[in-house]
């Protein structure tokens, strides 16, 4: 789903990562989670957590998790370029090369 307006496959796995420490998630979320994980390591191809990630992961998501993973790319993209948007409201844009002039700001 590139190029479209949702979240990547990786980003979404990385906002969910902390909450899988807070407490069990429902049986969706989880199956959720663990597909993403699934995804990425045959996306980078490693060894060791593509053969841990096949034993627990699902192969395929029902209709349902679909639906809800896909809400939660969307929100997370909508909450990025927000957040985006308000950090571009902050900060200055260098007139040379258009570029956020903040490094000042960061170091």
């Amino acid at each position: 789903m590139t190029g479209d307006k949702t979240a990547s496959l990786t980003e979404t796995l990385a906002y969910m990562m902390p909450r899988t420490y807070e407490a069990p998630m429902q049986t969706e979320w989880a199956n959720i989670y663990t597909w993403l994980g699934l995804q990425y390591a045959m996306q980078n191809k490693s060894k060791d957590q593509l053969e841990a990630m096949t034993e627990i992961a699902p192969k395929e998501l029902s209709d349902y998790e679909k639906g809800l993973l896909k809400n939660l790319r969307l929100w997370i993209y909508d909450k990025r370029r927000k957040a985006l948007k308000g950090i571009l409201k902050k900060n200055k844009v260098s007139k040379d090369d258009g570029v956020l002039d903040i490094q000042e700001k960061l170091f």
